[in-house]
């Protein structure tokens, strides 16, 4: 047998130990990286202890009385060592069953370790201390003990992986390594080497026993998990196969359908007795899912709201389903107050402003809007505002419940009646006919019987109360979609339904237009003082014996830009809306001052006084009086020069408000006169009250005087109660001589103004007729 013979096996033998090393380091690293022993392990080491302990015990005198003949005392000192060493463990091992609390779990556990470890080392010594002094044969007899030793460990140690690995080790590694470097045995190196593989693939199988039970430990507590999950679940959940029988069901499912287990099992979907969420099952086997959210209709008969989802799966080649089925009939429920709540008035319980627009943008998107006309009616409390304000908030809440009540009480059920807020309220009846002229009919019938509520007294707390509504009647033409312009033709028309005689008014588009117009004229407004657009117009004011010049009157009018020349009635109501009244007022006074100014520089001022219209919310203004005698003083206008005009009837509706600027303006020496005088309709106490230097009647009162001797007697009777306060009396709107001759035989010595003397000039005219 030449070299070559030698050199492949044992090339062979030198790559397969290189395998095996790098496994072996592999299987080191990876039991090295193995996590920590719990109790439970700690309990079963020393269960499973006792029996081995006894085998040991009955090993070691067998071995020792084996060796024995070649050892002698070597052997004696080694089973006495070993005998202390598992007496020890014998005892610790009852003392752990007896007391396992009187030591941590920590502490058994080192103590268990530690006296294994040194079991090992006992038993590995045969290997590496003691196999020198005998024959082959004795030590086949310790490599035979020691390899039945570490398989029999495998099991003992089975709870503890790292402990049995290095036990194993321990046992095996100093008798390999003793073997190869130490003994004579024939084919020692073939035997260390089949002892090194054993040892690995022993390793290897007490890993890979580990990491499977780690693996099923896992499964095992998913599987638990899962279980758990399933039965203890707080929405119901149920199984069924693919002829939709239900398979098995956990107890929250019971509880959502009112029924037993035993009833649900077995139960197939398709024969539900409320058969909505049937297509959804259908869904989830056909194409992997499906979910149902609404009704349902429990076997008692108690509805539901319930949110179902399902969804399918491949078991043993069989497609299963899984349902869930959670009750959401709380929350539905609550969602629906919630809902309610935002769209209804909290105190009439109609319908509210989003409510409304909720209903009206669902109207106009139904199919019979697209044929039908429909009405709407557009309420507003014409007294509320004061019964709210005097009588407080309570009473007002209790009329507007009152007014609620009686609409839903007259009104049909295909009526619609909401409360937009305040005292505002909106009637839809929807759907009336195909034909605008019987809608009209309808929209009257309809607008009578809105108007009936109110015919009645209102009593709230033993009060007798009085209303009348403003209605506004839209007629709703089929397909018309724009929702917010709607309601703006229903709030326009409303308004000026408070301007007719009876309280009611159709929407029209000339109204728009109007009210568009007037909206332009309210924004062109805003640049009038700006622009100089306002000019001065004076009418002037003589005596009616000899037609004698002594004062005149101011008038604004505004010179628009497209318009023309318009007068204050076309334009002072927009400023008061918009808020510039006072701008224009102000812009008034400050240029009738300069035209003053400018009369005296010119020696033409041959008037007593100017005469100005002012608003009495101009006068509540702070500090109206303080600004006014400001301006007079920086232009040089003497007090007496000029004269504040407030109309009768708003000085009565402002009286209390007004009294003390209009006594501090007379202690100044501004002259006052009541505007209009005789059309307030009021008590004349308040002539006692203020002292005014001048009484303007009405044209009203001079209209007819000349034809109508009634009319002189009450005139007659107008200009005695003048005397009687001692008042300058001036007669408005005198248009002809008849009128002129008949006051004269009156009273000589009023004055008067009027087209029949003169029309109102601007201050160039007016210059050139009366002051030159």
């Amino acid at each position: 047998m030449n070299c070559r013979d030698f050199f492949i096996p044992l090339c062979f033998l030198e790559s397969l130990m290189y395998t095996i090393s790098m496994k072996f380091s592999k299987l080191l690293s990876s039991i090295k990286n193995m996590q920590s022993v719990d109790d439970s392990v700690v309990s079963g080491l020393y269960a499973l202890s006792t029996r081995s302990f006894v085998i040991n015990l009955l090993l070691a005198t067998l071995v020792s009385i084996a060796l024995y003949p070649v050892l002698h005392a070597k052997i004696l000192i080694w089973f006495g060592i070993l005998s202390c060493v598992v007496i020890f463990r014998l005892y610790n091992t009852y003392r752990f069953n007896t007391n396992p609390n009187q030591s941590t779990m920590e502490s058994w556990y080192r103590t268990f370790w530690i006296s294994a470890i040194i079991t090992a080392i006992i038993y590995s010594s045969l290997g590496f201390l003691l196999i020198h002094d005998l024959e082959p044969y004795y030590q086949l007899f310790i490599i035979t003990i020691l390899l039945g030793l570490s398989s029999g460990s495998a099991f003992a140690l089975s709870l503890d992986t790292r402990l049995s690995i290095l036990y194993m080790g321990i046992l095996l590694v100093p008798l390999i390594m003793t073997i190869i470097f130490i003994s004579d045995l024939p084919l020692k190196d073939i035997l260390a080497m089949a002892l090194f593989v054993y040892l690995v693939a022993q390793m290897t199988i007490i890993y890979k026993i580990y990491k499977q039970k780690i693996q099923i430990d896992t499964l095992s507590s998913k599987h638990q998990l899962m279980h758990n999950v399933f039965k203890d679940a707080p929405i119901g959940i149920f199984t069924f196969d693919d002829n939709y029988t239900i398979l098995d069901c956990n107890i929250k499912l019971t509880e959502v359908l009112q029924n037993e287990v035993k009833n649900i099992i077995g139960t197939n979907l398709m024969t539900l007795p409320d058969s909505r969420p049937i297509k959804m099952f259908i869904s989830a086997l056909e194409e992997g899912s499906g979910s149902y959210l609404g009704a349902y209709n429990s076997i008692h008969g108690e509805k539901l709201w319930v949110d179902v989802k399902s969804f399918s799966y491949q078991t043993a080649g069989t497609k299963t389903g899984i349902g869930m089925i959670e009750d959401k009939t709380k929350e539905h429920h609550a969602t629906e107050a919630l809902e309610y709540m935002a769209e209804h008035d909290m105190l009439t319980g109609l319908l509210n402003r989003r409510g409304f627009t909720t209903y009206i943008e669902k109207h106009v998107t139904n199919a019979h809007h697209q044929e039908y006309y429909s009405i709407l009616f557009y309420l507003d409390l014409n007294q509320f505002k004061g019964i709210n304000d005097s009588l407080g908030h309570a009473v007002g809440d209790n009329v507007l419940l009152a007014v609620s009540k009686r609409l839903e009480d007259i009104l049909d059920s295909t009526c619609v009646i909401s409360r937009l807020g305040g005292d505002e309220f909106i009637v839809i009846v929807p759907y009336i006919s195909k034909e605008k002229d019987a809608t009209n009919l309808k929209a009257e019938k309809y607008a009578k019987l809105i108007q009936s509520i109110f015919l009645d007294e209102f009593v709230i707390k033993q009060m007798h109360l009085y209303l009348q509504a403003s209605i506004g009647i839209v007629l709703v033409e089929p397909k018309y979609h724009d929702t917010e312009e709607l309601l703006r033709y229903a709030d326009l028309t409303m308004y000026q339904a408070k301007n007719t005689s009876n309280h009611i008014a159709y929407y029209d588009s000339s109204l728009d237009e109007k009210q568009k117009d007037l909206f332009l004229l309210q924004h062109n407004l805003a640049n009038a003082i700006k622009d100089n657009q306002f000019k001065l117009f004076f009418q002037p004011i003589v005596k009616m014996k000899d037609e004698s010049l002594h004062s005149a009157e101011l008038l604004i009018r505004w010179e628009h830009p497209t318009r023309g020349l318009l007068s204050p009635e076309e334009f002072i109501p927009l400023a008061k809306k918009a808020g510039l009244l006072s701008k224009i007022t102000w812009w008034l006074i400050d240029n009738v001052c300069q035209q003053i100014v400018q009369w005296k520089n010119d020696n033409q001022w041959k008037l007593e006084y100017i005469s100005i219209n002012i608003n009495p919310e101009q006068l509540l203004e702070n500090h109206f009086a303080i600004e006014f005698f400001k301006k007079l003083k920086f232009y040089g206008i003497q007090t007496s020069e000029v004269m504040i005009e407030i109309t009768e009837r708003s000085l009565i509706d402002n009286f209390t408000s007004t009294q003390g600027v209009i006594n501090d303006l007379k202690s100044h020496g501004v002259k006052c006169a009541i505007d209009d005088f005789g059309i307030g309709y009021s008590s004349l106490s308040y002539l006692k009250k203020l002292s005014f230097h001048t009484l303007k009647i009405d044209r009203t009162f001079v209209k007819d005087i000349g034809q109508n001797p009634k009319e002189i007697v009450l005139m007659h009777t107008i200009l005695d109660i003048g005397r009687q306060f001692g008042y300058n009396i001036i007669i408005e709107g005198i248009e002809n001589d008849q009128q002129k001759q008949a006051l004269l035989e009156l009273d000589e010595e009023l004055s008067y103004q009027g087209y029949f003397y003169s029309k109102p000039a601007n201050a160039t005219e007016f210059t050139k007729k009366f002051l030159t």
